[in-house]
């Protein structure tokens, strides 16, 4: 997988951390990425009709003053600043379809005053199901020098359109620990399928040797995923762990100190890939750390150029 050719970060220009643009910044140098920042003001129709004559065209212009002023500051790595308005999910969208860029970064000033990690909002959500490029939210705090980032795969899956997403998932995760110096692993959960009727329907041997034969093949699947990257997963730790994804994902980014999880995401009405649904929207309401959500091949944004 080829580098970055071309980041947009947003950010909120009228705050003083920026923790997106602090990831971009190195990730840019390494891969030799352009950088475009942006900010979204959002003005609505109602309170247009009252403001003072003029005043919006000031908001706008002391926006675009705050937003050359940080790129100004930015230390060797040269950048070019756009001011979007309109609904946020949608203008961010439509600048990646319009300017052709290939990772789009974002946080909130939110995360940074609030005590603890908070949910991703309504915006990242909308990203993360409709923009084509892949999406990294990024949560505040200082990033270890070398970050822990893992892929969340479902080597299991018989869906030949997740194996591709499985592959791309483990291409970013290697790319990104390239990148930043970081270091790389696979994370699976597994659980028994109908385990509580198995067990209630099945003597102890039997209930025993289907768990173990579960365990046996996914665990299998995990290590084919691996293999089918050769020489390049050398030194790779790939976690395989019993329980459902929403908690197995938790208490491995806990436990592992985990900075970055990347994880596929497609469009049917939720997130999926390793998750799908309500589950994914679960795991991402909680997790404490930066998150890479990458789409399937061929996956069209339903958002089209001419709507705000």
């Amino acid at each position: 997988m080829e580098p970055f050719k071309s980041i947009l970060v947003d950010i909120d220009a009228s705050v003083p951390a920026h923790p997106a643009l602090e990831r971009a910044i190195p990730l840019a140098r390494a891969s030799g990425a352009r950088l475009t920042i942006t900010d979204v003001m959002t003005v609505p129709p109602h309170a247009r009709r009252y403001l003072p004559d003029g005043l919006e065209e000031d908001v706008v212009s002391r926006r675009r003053q705050q937003l050359a002023s940080i790129a100004h500051a930015l230390p060797e790595v040269p950048a070019e600043t756009k001011l979007l308005v309109g609904r946020p999910a949608t203008v961010l969208i439509q600048e990646v379809l319009r300017s052709n860029h290939d990772l789009l970064m974002r946080s909130h000033a939110r995360d940074v005053i609030a005590a603890g990690p908070q949910p991703f909002g309504a915006v990242d959500m909308e990203l993360l199901r409709k923009c084509p490029c892949p999406v990294l939210l990024v949560r505040p705090g200082r990033r270890e020098q070398r970050p822990q980032i893992a892929g969340a795969v479902n080597a299991s899956t018989e869906d030949r359109s997740e194996r591709a997403l499985n592959a791309k998932i483990v291409e970013w995760t290697l790319l990104l620990a390239q990148l930043e110096g970081g270091v790389p692993m696979l994370l699976q959960a597994w659980a028994p399928f109908a385990e509580r009727m198995v067990r209630g329907h099945s003597a102890g041997d039997a209930y025993a040797a289907y768990v173990e034969r579960v365990r046996q093949g996914t665990a299998s699947d995990l290590n084919n995923l691996a293999a089918s990257f050769g020489g390049r997963m050398s030194g790779v730790r790939a976690l395989h762990r019993r329980g459902e994804p929403e908690a197995v994902i938790l208490e491995l980014v806990v436990s592992e100190a985990i900075d970055l999880v990347v994880m596929g995401t497609v469009a049917r009405g939720g997130i999926a890939g390793l998750l799908f649904g309500n589950t994914a929207e679960r795991v991402l309401s909680k997790l404490p750390c930066s998150v890479l959500a990458v789409k399937p091949d061929g996956f069209v944004s339903p958002v089209p150029l001419d709507v705000v």
